[in-house]
């Protein structure tokens, strides 16, 4: 069985995926596979918010030197879980669309750089090794627990 992987190493390698899944849809016209590639970051970002929300964030509001980056960063899943909603009902090919996924890209990529170079490093002087890895299987299995629910929201378009 492998090792447990710290919950920090999980986002980011989640971070890495949904940038590539929004340069593909950038790059792949307005027909089936935009739809496609919008619907893998659909799932994605709402799996990881949930995860995020249900795994982590609790345990960081332990930590007072924590606590203050949490309402920050729930108010920017929450703007990010808005857009999705919009965008799921509307086609690639629509105007509404494209400056809704440049809304999305824009606070997605906010949201990553400010978790990676402001408060992982945070996160690494609070919490230790051992706790980051036990979050990292709560991480995972929150996830796993949304994900049929995640699916069926996005197939009732």
């Amino acid at each position: 069985m492998a090792m447990a992987q710290d919950i920090l190493l999980m986002i980011e390698n989640e971070h890495r995926e949904v940038e590539q899944l929004f340069d593909q849809l950038e790059n792949s016209g307005n027909g089936k596979k935009a739809q496609d590639c919008f619907n893998q970051i659909y799932k994605e970002l709402t799996l990881h918010t949930y995860a995020e929300e249900l795994a982590f964030y609790p345990t960081m509001r332990e930590y007072e030197e924590l606590e203050g980056f949490i309402e920050e960063a729930e108010s920017e899943h929450n703007a990010v879980k808005i857009l999705l909603e919009q965008m799921k009902s509307l086609q690639p090919s629509d105007a509404e669309f494209k400056t809704k996924l440049t809304h999305l890209k824009e606070s997605v990529m906010h949201h990553v750089q400010e978790e990676e170079s402001e408060i992982f490093t945070a996160v690494r002087e609070c919490i230790e090794e051992e706790k980051l890895q036990v979050l990292g299987q709560k991480f995972q299995a929150a996830k796993q627990k949304w994900q049929s629910e995640v699916e069926a929201a996005l197939a009732r378009k």
